[in-house]
């Protein structure tokens, strides 16, 4: 169990794998993240805080972790959450970012748990104008309190005077945004955000806020970027807003609402990630929740049933599809609302390997520059979950893991 959390807050089987120490894990099934059914009478070996082999038990002077009626596999992982915002009213965030901290800091003890009850061991912060993801990494490195394994992208660029002011603090012009980006890479950031065009609009159907950079200004901040090693994240829907953004060489993009077929067929050939997430306007949707005044719950409706279609046909033409539910926005509560997540996937037509492998590898690949998660391969760190039942079969077991492992 994490250290300084009781048994009544958490409620999984938790495992620190030390580096000093040797384990055999033991489950009745595992899914390594690739294959097409869970394997028999395996186990996970771990030797110095790493995957070293999976493979039946053998004669060994190690002892054997049995854990009978589960299914171990790879941790989940959310590549868009905002552990700054309270998925209730941002407003409300915003203020407290500036006037209580000490409540802030509880609520992201809170979101950090959610997310480990809820088997997502790695997530991507999307960042904030306070630097509230940075200081949640922080503090989960440094063992303040139990959380995810949090890639972390700080402050973000965008440009002043459009959408993104709780974001960072906007750049005037190109030249101050690549003085940010130096900025925010010795404050310790993990990849780049960069904002691209505004919101998509509840009231009027299609409508995305502007775009913010041209094709030569989003170039030199890529560049920039990717010359310091980072990758870059970008916030942007609307097909012209997408498709500068490809252009502009991102690594993801970051909901791509009301893109089209020539977005998506650049998308598979550049290798380029695409993080719908979809839960924002589902859980609306799906729930018959008008957000604010004015906003029209048909045009909600209509938007995220072309995401999905959208979605579809992104993964018939082998587009890199992540999982991503930004967690913290309105009514996307953190942690509980990957199940939701996968469940969308699920009505786009996507069967269950393609959502988990999505959940797991792929989406490890996306946030994680080292490769050290995702699956169950020698080399790998231990970042594991473990399930009743046989995932692939229903998804509904992922609503209540039973065991998380990770690496201390």
């Amino acid at each position: 169990m994490p250290e300084n959390i009781t048994q009544k807050e958490y409620l999984m089987n938790f495992l620190t794998v030390s580096p000093h120490k040797n384990y055999i894990l033991l489950p009745d099934m595992v899914w390594d993240g690739f294959s097409s059914k869970p394997a028999l009478g395996q186990a996970v070996h771990i030797s110095g805080g790493l995957i070293t082999e999976l493979a039946p038990v053998r004669k060994s002077t190690l002892e054997v972790t049995p854990l009978p009626g589960i299914t171990l596999m790879p941790g989940l992982v959310d590549c868009h959450v905002h552990f700054s915002m309270n998925s209730e009213n941002l407003f409300q965030a915003i203020a407290d970012w500036e006037n209580n901290p000490a409540a802030i800091n509880t609520k992201c003890r809170r979101y950090a748990l959610a997310y480990l009850e809820n088997g997502v061991l790695s997530v991507r912060d999307g960042g904030d104008k306070m630097n509230i993801g940075l200081k949640v990494r922080n503090n989960i490195k440094e063992g303040k309190y139990p959380g995810p394994a949090v890639t972390a992208t700080g402050r973000a660029i965008y440009r002043k005077g459009c959408y993104g002011n709780f974001l960072g603090p906007g750049a005037a012009s190109v030249e101050e945004a690549l003085d940010q980006i130096d900025e925010f890479t010795a404050e310790g950031i993990d990849q780049l955000k960069v904002v691209v065009s505004g919101l998509v609009s509840f009231k009027d159907f299609g409508s995305v806020g502007s775009q913010q950079f041209t094709l030569a200004e989003l170039s030199a901040i890529v560049d920039k970027a990717h010359s310091l090693g980072l990758k870059v994240m970008a916030h942007v829907s609307s097909a012209a807003a997408v498709e500068t953004a490809l252009n502009a060489g991102v690594d993801s993009i970051e909901h791509g609402y009301f893109l089209e077929t020539r977005q998506l067929k650049m998308m598979a050939q550049q290798k380029t990630a695409w993080i719908p997430t979809l839960a924002p306007l589902g859980n609306l949707a799906e729930g018959g929740i008008v957000p604010y005044d004015g906003a029209n719950l048909d045009v909600i409706r209509k938007s995220f049933e072309i995401q999905l279609d959208r979605v579809r046909e992104a993964c018939e033409l082998g587009v890199t599809l992540g999982v991503g539910t930004d967690g913290g926005a309105n009514h996307v509560p953190h942690g509980t609302s990957y199940y939701d997540e996968l469940t969308y996937y699920s009505k786009a037509g996507l069967d269950n390997h393609a959502i988990l492998s999505m959940a797991t590898r792929v989406s490890a690949q996306i946030i994680d520059s080292n490769n050290i998660s995702g699956s169950i391969l020698p080399g790998k760190k231990p970042f594991l979950i473990g399930v009743k039942g046989n995932p692939l079969r229903s998804l509904d077991i992922l609503k209540a893991p039973v065991l998380a492992v990770m690496p201390a």
